[in-house]
């Protein structure tokens, strides 16, 4: 985050919110085995689609923004921008919990070697 406050102070929210939004992208597809490999397989296969259904609202407005009145147009985006803000938090949450997991059996894995 500290990275990208000059992109939000020099270039605009928009672009700021864009990279930050790519950079969650990146992190959630680095992770995916993570959470498939730990049970969290249905929690993570929800954030994607999520994030499926939330370019598509993007995409829509780009593709279309000629065709549409700037209420809609208005209306998408805002849904697009609600429904992101839905998916960090969610995936913050399913990523703390993975972390919690893999740190507890860590822990674990430790107290068994120490035993032997």
């Amino acid at each position: 985050m500290l990275l990208s406050i000059p992109i939000f102070y020099f270039l605009g929210l928009g672009i700021g919110l864009f990279l930050l939004g790519f950079w969650q992208l990146i992190s959630a597809l680095g992770n995916t085995p993570g959470f498939i490999h730990t049970g969290y397989k249905k929690q993570i296969l929800l954030y994607w689609t999520f994030c499926i259904v939330d370019l598509s609202l993007i995409a829509v407005l780009f593709l279309f923004e000629n065709d549409l009145s700037e209420t809609l147009l208005m209306i998408i985006f805002w849904i697009a921008i609600g429904t992101a803000l839905f998916i960090t938090g969610y995936y913050l949450r399913i990523y703390y919990r993975l972390i919690d997991l893999l740190s507890l059996r860590n822990e674990l894995d430790g107290l068994t070697k120490s035993k032997h």
